[in-house]
């Protein structure tokens, strides 16, 4: 089941984090920081397991972000992570956005691009730390 603004723990985000991103499992305040920065979040569920999220960040205007979209691997390939983008985008449109922007790894071109509609840009990054 897939859904906008579907209720969450702060663990099992920070739990899926990690196995999504390769990284310790952290305490961060995932509710708090969605409720307070994003336009809204995609959380899908198989048998009440959290098993797809995505946050949708904004700048309050026409433009929202994709951040961490996140499918562990027992899941991928199912199409989890295309129906979290795919309900990300309509919410957005909903919303009055006017742009939906996504960065990614290179490995994930065929995915952004291909399976879920989103044309190659030139970007910059700073790196701050």
């Amino acid at each position: 089941m897939t859904e906008w603004r579907g209720a969450f723990e702060n663990a099992e985000v920070n739990a899926l984090h990690a196995q999504c991103f390769g990284h310790r499992v952290f305490v961060d305040d995932w509710w708090s920081r969605v409720n307070h920065f994003s336009l809204g979040w995609v959380c899908t569920r198989r048998s009440g397991k959290l098993v797809g999220f995505v946050n949708v960040a904004w700048d309050g205007g026409v433009h929202a972000f994709v951040l961490d979209t996140m499918v562990p691997p027992a899941f991928q390939r199912q199409g989890i992570a295309k129906a979290l983008i795919v309900e990300a985008v309509d919410r957005a449109k909903q919303t009055g956005c006017e742009w939906l922007h996504v960065d990614f790894e290179p490995q994930l071109r065929r995915f952004y691009f291909d399976a879920c509609g989103f044309s190659p840009t030139d970007a910059g990054l700073i790196a701050l730390k």
